[in-house]
């Protein structure tokens, strides 16, 4: 069964079928009247990352309140505690009138949307009331994260002291996989097909993998702050996403919002300066790369308007610049932009590049899905997973895009000479899936990210990696795949035909044994191999099929996993294949000096490399003598 359906049939038993991501209402508009009470931060923390919670309070009743202490508890012993006394100011009415202003949009969405229009705008004012009141503090509870915790809220109502008690788990679990466990290894039996386990015990393949997540809002995008209570910046951010055990981070704020609120203009090139200088100043005294720059609106859909989303990576520098971003309508002024195209080219030419955001996902008077028949050209890739809802819940919107994605790689013309053909007026040689969170507050920093195979973080190397597309979408598990020593993102060459795939999946306690999990290999997009998983043990399997004739007709593979709950998922971009005569070891379509100099720098062992011409894993005279006995340069 193709992959695709295999997936979408876990999802209908899951009931996950809707393309509506970070919808434009409040944190607090499902909450009872009361004291509102919501947490965020980084909690789950990974290695010896430090947790945290901040606790956001809002008072949605019509009596006033005054704060007295927020405490944090460990079985019963107080650990961190914040003695003040603040007010809480009423907001009932202005959270009813809210209420009352979305209900009525709700109804006349889609027969009425000039009123709908209308009612919009009416929403701010409300909005910025509730938004005002809100107090955020944070709660530290230390190192040792075991016991049974809570926050407590003592406040004072009419003369009387109440108490508000919130659960709060805390975990330590261990750093995310990065290639390095030792791996059980399988072996297939090309002739009985079956599968034997290898006594050798698999080690590292190639570089370390590390983790970032690229599609981040701070309390710079004004929905973020707004709705959210978000009042971390890029310093915050980064603090988190190092507790959760990520390499990196691209804070993409949003660019087409532009609305009157709380007294300033959003969002402005000194609001995009200041940000982008906070970040700067982190990486000077932190040593830790989080980079700053934007998501941009782009096109228009429907009555509204509503734009697209795309984010943008600088090329060589760890900061984009401000790029324009004119909009305007609606709440957030966040409609009415420039063309596709437009933008597209604003952005390259201002030494960056783009991926389209969420393209199958849409937000309520926000923003819409990508146009695909808008023929716009420039942009890298796109996102494959994104988890705006911040439950890593792989949805009908991501099931769509994976297919689209497949759809677009099977429209590649397959590799010569070595290499993919350059695609004309595409910075990509073809399009590159990655996963993000598009987290607005910080615990959901890293519900879904990026892995690439680095040695360190910086903006060439991302660039390289993201534009090569070597890389994977994952909330956890760590797939891999090569053949013939080529892997993701990468051409292999196939003498005569012939490839060894190595498909590695690597996970922690955190995520599950490996027998938890369905992993499979695709050629052209269709299933061929379900590796048998439910025989394997422990955090790390690899699994090798050695064949002169499978994959000799097939132009790319990709591996996918995912846990039997779907729970945790992992995808990797493709290796393309290539096919080469006897004796052509580098693909390049002859046989001459450059295959000889290929046989003496593989000389030795080298398992199931393109030098290897006899497949023995060694590369040595008789390799050298059949390049030479199909000499034709």
């Amino acid at each position: 069964m193709h992959h695709h359906a295999i997936v979408g049939l876990i999802l209908s038993a899951l009931g996950a079928g809707s393309a509506i991501a970070h919808s434009h209402d409040p944190s607090w508009l499902e909450s009872p009247i009361g004291l509102h009470l919501d947490l965020s931060g980084p909690m789950n923390v990974r290695g010896d990352g430090q947790a945290w919670a901040t606790v956001h309070l809002l008072n949605l009743t019509t009596t006033p309140q005054y704060l007295q202490s927020i405490q944090l508890i460990r079985d019963g012993e107080v650990v961190d505690t914040n003695q003040l006394e603040q007010a809480l100011v009423p907001v009932g009415k202005a959270a009813e009138q809210y209420r009352l202003l979305d209900a009525k949009i709700d109804a006349v969405l889609e027969t009425d949307p000039e009123q709908a229009r209308l009612l919009n705008a009416a929403l701010q004012s409300p909005l910025a009331t509730t938004s005002a009141a809100s107090i955020v503090r944070r709660v530290d509870p230390g190192s040792d994260l075991s016991g049974t915790w809570s926050v407590e809220i003592n406040t004072l109502v009419q003369g009387k002291l109440v108490q508000h008690v919130m659960p709060v788990c805390f975990s330590r679990n261990l750093p995310l996989p990065n290639g390095s466990t030792p791996a059980q290894q399988w072996v297939l039996d090309t002739t009985t097909g079956h599968w034997r386990v290898n006594v050798v015990v698999a080690s590292r393949r190639g570089g370390t993998w590390l983790a970032g997540d690229q599609h981040l809002h701070t309390t710079w995008s004004l929905d973020a702050h707004a709705l959210d209570g978000t009042e971390e910046g890029p310093a915050g951010y980064a603090d988190a996403a190092r507790a959760i055990g990520l390499d990196w981070i691209m804070i993409t704020d949003h660019s087409n919002i532009h609305a009157w609120w709380g007294g300033e203009w959003f969002f402005t090139p000194e609001q995009h300066e200041t940000a982008r200088q906070e970040a700067a100043n982190y990486r000077v005294t932190e040593d830790w790369p989080v980079l700053y720059s934007q998501e941009m609106g782009l096109g228009r859909t429907g009555f509204w308007d509503l734009p697209s989303h795309m984010l943008v990576y600088p090329l060589d520098t760890f900061d984009a610049p401000y790029l324009e971003n004119p909009s305007s309508g609606l709440i957030f002024g966040l409609a009415s932009c420039e063309s596709e195209q437009v933008i597209i080219d604003r952005i390259n030419v201002n030494g960056c590049y783009g991926f389209i955001a969420h393209p199958f996902k849409e937000g309520t008077l926000s923003y819409s899905m990508w146009d695909w028949d808008n023929g716009a050209t420039g942009w890298a890739g796109f996102e494959l997973w994104s988890d705006s809802s911040g439950d890593s819940e792989f949805q009908e919107s991501d099931l769509a895009a994976l297919q689209k994605w497949h759809e677009l790689l099977g429209q590649i013309a397959a590799p010569t000479g070595g290499s993919l053909a350059q695609r004309p007026d595409f910075p990509t040689r073809f399009p590159v899936g990655i996963g993000n969170s598009d987290a607005h507050e910080t615990s959901m920093i890293g519900s879904v990210f990026t892995y690439a195979q680095l040695n360190q973080v910086d903006p060439s190397s991302l660039r390289e990696v993201l534009l090569l597309g070597r890389c994977i979408a994952s909330d956890g598990p760590l797939v891999t795949i090569e053949i013939n020593g080529a892997g993701i993102g990468d051409v292999a060459i196939l003498p005569e035909g012939r490839g060894r795939v190595v498909v590695r999946l690597e996970t922690t306690p955190e995520f599950g044994t490996v027998d938890q999990f369905t992993l499979v290999l695709e050629a052209d997009g269709e299933n061929i191999v379900e590796f048998p998983t439910e025989s394997a043990s422990g955090y790390a399997v690899e699994y090798i099929i050695d064949s002169p004739t499978m994959f000799q007709d097939v132009k790319y593979l990709t591996a996918w996993t995912q846990k039997d709950d779907l729970s945790r998922v992992a995808l990797t971009n493709p290796v393309w294949l290539q096919s080469a005569a006897a004796g052509d070891v580098d693909g390049s379509g002859s046989v001459g000096v450059n295959d000889l100099l290929v046989i003496l720098d593989s000389w030795g062992d080298c398992l199931g490399c393109p030098a290897d011409t006899d497949g023995d894993g060694f590369v040595g005279v008789d390799d050298l003598l059949a390049v030479i006995g199909q000499w034709a340069p």
